[in-house]
């Protein structure tokens, strides 16, 4: 299996530049050349890849995702297997995530941090309805 590099082709998306990092994997902004559009795909670490369980897991919390209809919800395009690698493809949403939110403007008014917080927890809701248990729900890092 080679790892994923910028410019190099995965599950029929080219990746672009790395976006984000975390334990499981990596995810890139790419292009998905067959609909001509910017996406957001994550590549699972190979040692995830490797283990049957977690790639049967893998698949199963893909479709259930994808299942979900919700304003707060970040669509699910696919979710394939290409050369050993596990991807998923997602809507790209460009903005700033929570922690560059607030190292950019500091302490959130009681009623934005109310507003999100209501957001965060509509789409927690949709997700545990449908049997889908989100494992990365963290506090930002401070910096």
């Amino acid at each position: 299996m080679s790892e994923s590099t910028i410019g190099s082709v995965v599950g029929g998306v080219r990746l672009d530049a790395e976006i984000g990092r975390g334990g499981m994997g990596v995810v890139y902004r790419g292009f998905q050349t067959a609909l001509n559009r910017t996406v957001a795909v994550k590549v699972v670490r190979g040692a995830f890849a490797d283990d049957e369980d977690y790639r049967a897991r893998f698949r199963r919390e893909c479709e259930l995702a994808a299942s979900l209809e919700h304003p707060h919800v970040v669509p699910i395009y696919s979710a394939d297997v290409d050369e050993g690698r596990l991807s998923v493809v997602m809507r790209f949403v460009d903005g700033l995530d929570l922690a560059a939110v607030l190292g950019r403007h500091g302490r959130l008014s009681p009623s934005y941090a109310v507003e999100l917080i209501g957001q965060i927890a509509s789409a927690l809701d949709a997700a545990h309805r449908q049997g889908l248990v989100h494992r990365d729900v963290k506090p930002p890092t401070s910096s």
